[in-house]
């Protein structure tokens, strides 16, 4: 056979051999494994596309090149020109957007867009050769192959960095000849398997070596070529100077482009935050930046998922040349900061750190978690990167849809002018793993919580009944059960816990995996006693929901009658009622009378001559609300003449408050509303810019906040007039943090939509006696005490569960609540009731172990402390495939980079459930 014959049989060969094994493991490994579930996720919109056309790519790429491949199996040199320039690059550029790339980047983009574009004019010129016919085209395929020059040169240094030092292993290694060792040995225990596999074994290995080494210079010269033939054929039909001019000018165009998205936009945050903006000019000129400060902040919080590694982190290359080419340190580090440099666009300028910092100056600058604010940023970043998420219900997982509501009833029970009304749910898990499911929602503020059950089933005798016990000790025993589940299996805990006068926070773990394509299945079963409100009797408002969700073959009943609702809705506002003529109720607990009186529309008051401190959050998230400020000092000025109201504006980040003594001066709409200010805060700058000054009340105007940056322990002033939080724009906060709540409830103040409503409530209040714990809700409810000469009072155990919880607000507004005696008292009356209070919370338990549990936290002297359920999910950090922690020996590099390459197709790319409708994140 003639040397040029042989050649091409090898051009064959490498061809053939190398789509046999392309289509063997597309066809025989990628598409049984991961077909189904694929083309699921992507048809329900869970696959980045990016990522679908990687993987569609690994499956179609291979097959159409084959088919070109038995077109042009004539000419052997094209073969190889379709291997080397299309088809192996095609390959290559699939697989690492699978499992090297992460969420593409402007820069990123640039580079991987303009290799397809490359490969795309490249496999045009290959199979048509130069389009002369339309001049409008040859100017286009001129421009095309000018980037094919840009692109076959970057490529080709690039892999150069890589294949000198494995070339110079693997014939270190060669030479050696410690491989045939090796071989003999294995010759020696099975002979025969050994004469079968090796030349086996060494012609893939030899073609393999062919494809490792030879790419550099092949894309480098089949490139090049490939550009020199479009330039010369366009050359003599247009002109050499066009032709020059065309290439020139792309090539500038692309390296002004790639400079240009160089400029990373975190560096320009950082500095920009990086010194307080102490004075009003100051913070208005930052407020204008926001949309750059946010893209740069949420590019650090995100840098480990949109980036292979920090420059700094990027030692692989250096460590690399020390250990095979015995270079010093400054003489390898040369040629890491050229690779550096030629691979910019995929290092991320900061520091691993940067990611704890953007999180932090996010929150302090926006006033809101960046986990809950760019939620859907943070959410396509967790996918385009394949990372799993944690079972617990986070920030995240807010309105994800994972966990099917099945069927929803609702049942009221009328009791006259109050009701009993039982919320039935039914829960279907489509997914192979536990989930945590969690709604945020809230209740007229007289009304109560009376029980909550768990169950496998619908059968109600065999449901899990609840336990009512201290908040702490039951936070502490159900997030124990959620953290033992991530190594052990679940048992079905629930916890419902009241957050605030009127809010409630319920959490049920775990919802089962589905078991042979049946989902797991839950029932829950909450039930309330509520007072008869003018619209009806109030269901949950739903302010929050994670991991659940409805849609229309949800099944929904209304006292046995079927129902239809929005899909978007939770529930109704409310049911309608029979319109019971409101009446008064007494009832006896532990030695207290407790009425409830229904009050008459005269009877309600305004504050006359009086004197009110109004204290102002001029945190970020108000700038929303500057409507609602306007028309709140208008009807304070409408009001000037009964009543003194001081001012006082607090601020965020180290700036100094005000206080202002006549508030007809202020305009709120010139306030710069910036950074983030929490209340317990806000109270403090309060209390001390008031000095000696006496309030009748403190009103303060705040929004909805952010719960979830709140601290544990928080410490408040002593002494204070009773606190009102006013909560602008129609939305509570999704919970306070207990000192907060504590604050507000003991020292007789209160919650509001608006001013009016909180100045009415507590004028009531103060008219009406000091026997009254609360008007709300269109009654007045007093507490007494009984006395031992006073006839017996009746008591309506149906009715006691209400007036327990307005006898648990008066007790309160009496004693300390911070020592443990009073606390104790609070909750034996919610545990003789059976009830949810701000202190007492319920817990489902399923075993004697868990029972345990919760008695050995309910003896400890932390009972009542509760953490502040910030919701962060823990991300993880993808690991940086350019850093290296130990310096390997020479002849390890080349099969360290292989079994790299192994592990990361294998370990790292792992499918999502099926059924998730979500990929999962690892804590």
């Amino acid at each position: 056979m003639k040397p040029n014959h042989r050649l091409h049989a090898f051009y064959h060969l490498i061809f053939w051999l190398w789509n046999f094994t392309f289509l063997t493991i597309a066809y025989g490994v990628l598409l049984p494994i991961m077909g189904v579930w694929f083309f699921e996720e992507v048809l329900a919109g869970q696959v980045p596309p990016t990522l679908a056309l990687s993987l569609m790519g690994l499956l179609v790429v291979p097959t159409v090149c084959t088919g070109a491949g038995i077109a042009l199996r004539q000419d052997p040199v094209k073969l190889m020109r379709l291997f080397y320039g299309v088809e192996a690059p095609l390959v290559t550029l699939c697989i690492f957007r699978l499992f090297i790339i992460r969420e593409l980047t402007p820069a990123s983009s640039q580079i991987l867009g303009t290799v397809l574009v490359c490969i795309g004019v490249f496999a045009i010129e290959l199979l048509v050769g130069f389009v002369a016919r339309r001049r409008s085209l040859a100017w286009l395929q001129v421009a095309g192959h000018s980037l094919l020059l840009i692109i076959g040169t970057y490529l080709g240094v690039l892999l150069t960095f890589y294949t000198v030092p494995a070339l110079c292993v693997f014939l270190y290694n060669l030479l050696k000849f410690e491989w045939l060792g090796v071989f003999w040995n294995s010759f020696i225990v099975n002979p025969i398997a050994t004469v079968w596999w090796l030349p086996v074994f060494m012609l893939l290995f030899g073609v393999s070596c062919t494809l490792f080494f030879a790419m550099p210079f092949a894309m480098i010269s089949l490139y090049s070529h490939s550009w020199w033939r479009v330039f010369s054929a366009f050359g003599e039909r247009y002109g050499v100077n066009k032709a020059i001019a065309s290439t020139v000018s792309v090539a500038i165009a692309w390296c002004l482009v790639f400079s240009l998205l160089q400029q990373q936009p975190q560096v320009q945050a950082f500095q920009l935050l990086a010194q307080p903006a102490q004075t009003p000019q100051a913070r208005r000129e930052l407020i204008a930046k926001s949309d750059v400060i946010r893209d740069g902040l949420v590019n650090a919080y995100l840098h480990s998922y949109r980036y292979l590694g920090s420059w700094v982190e990027s030692n692989q290359l250096r460590e690399m040349y020390m250990a095979v080419f015995g270079l010093s340190q400054p003489q390898a580090q040369f040629w890491q900061d050229f690779h550096n440099h030629w691979i910019s666009p995929f290092l991320y300028n900061g520091d691993r750190t940067d990611g704890e910092k953007a999180a932090h100056l996010y929150a302090q600058f926006f006033d809101a978690p960046i986990q809950r604010a760019e939620r859907a940023a943070i959410q396509h970043a967790l996918q385009s990167t394949s990372n799993r998420d944690e079972t617990k219900a986070g920030l995240l997982n807010i309105n994800q849809e994972v966990v099917r509501l099945a069927q929803q009833q609702v049942n009221v029970t009328e009791q006259g002018d109050w009701a009993e009304v039982e919320l039935y749910e039914q829960y279907e898990n489509p997914t192979f793993e536990d989930q945590e499911i969690f709604y945020s929602f809230s209740l007229p503020e007289s009304a109560v919580v009376t029980g909550v059950w768990l169950g496998t089933n619908g059968d109600r005798s065999q449901r899990f009944p609840f336990v009512v016990s201290p908040r702490g000790a039951a936070q502490q025993v159900y997030n124990g059960e959620v953290e033992r589940a991530t190594i052990m299996v679940a048992e079905d805990p629930a916890l419902l816990e009241q957050v605030g006068p009127q809010q409630y926070r319920l959490r049920v773990f775990p919802i089962p995996a589905q078991i042979t394509n049946t989902p797991g299945q839950l029932h829950l079963w909450m039930t309330y006693k509520v007072m008869q409100q003018p619209d009806g009797w109030a269901l949950p408002h739903l302010s929050e929901k994670r991991n659940v969700f409805w849609n229309s073959k949800t099944v929904r009943q209304r006292n046995g009658h079927s129902t239809n609702l929005p899909t978007e809705d939770w529930l109704e506002a409310s049911l309608p009622t029979s319109h019971q003529t409101p009446t008064l109720h007494q009832t006896a607990i532990e030695g207290y009378q407790i009425t409830a009186r229904p009050l008459k529309a005269e009877e309600y008051a305004l504050p006359h001559d009086k004197r009110f401190a109004l204290v102002l959050d001029s945190s970020r998230s108000m700038a929303n609300h500057t409507r609602e400020l306007r028309e709140t000092f208008d009807w304070l000025t409408q009001q000037g003449t009964q009543n003194d109201v001081d001012l006082y504006v607090a601020v965020a980040n180290g700036a100094e408050p005000q206080r202002i003594n006549d508030i007809q001066g202020f305009d709120a709409t010139k306030t710069p509303f910036y950074g983030s200010l929490q209340l317990d805060q806000i109270v403090w700058q309060f209390a001390q810019l008031r000095e000696q000054t006496a309030y009748d009340a403190v009103l303060l105007l705040t929004d909805e906040g952010s719960y979830e940056l709140s601290q544990d322990e928080v410490d408040l002033p002593d002494t204070l007039p009773p606190l009102w939080l006013v909560h602008l724009g129609g939305k509570l906060p999704h919970a306070y943090a207990d000192q907060v709540l504590q604050a507000v409830q003991d020292g007789r103040g209160g919650v509001a939509g608006d001013v009016a409503e909180a100045m009415q409530r507590l004028a009531t209040e103060a008219q009406l006696g000091q026997t009254i714990a609360s008007v709300t809700d269109g009654y007045a409810w007093s507490v007494e005490p009984v006395t031992t000469d006073a006839t017996p009072p009746s008591t309506d155990a149906a009715f006691a569960p209400l007036a327990a919880r307005q006898l648990i607000l008066k007790l309160s507004r009496q004693h300390d609540m911070t020592q443990l005696a009073a606390l104790d008292q609070v909750h034996a009356i919610a545990k003789t009731t059976k009830i949810v209070t701000p202190y007492s919370s319920m817990l489902v338990l399923v075993n004697d172990r868990q029972r345990e549990l919760l008695r050995e936290a309910e003896a400890s002297g932390d009972r009542f402390s509760r953490e502040v359920e910030n919701g962060q999910d823990e991300l993880t950090e993808p690991n940086n495939p350019l850093n290296v922690a130990s310096v390997p020996e020479p002849s390890n590099v080349l099969g360290m980079g292989v079994v790299a390459i192994a592990l990361l197709v294998l370990a790292k790319r792992r499918p999502a459930d099926p059924k998730s409708g979500r990929l999962r994140q690892i804590r």
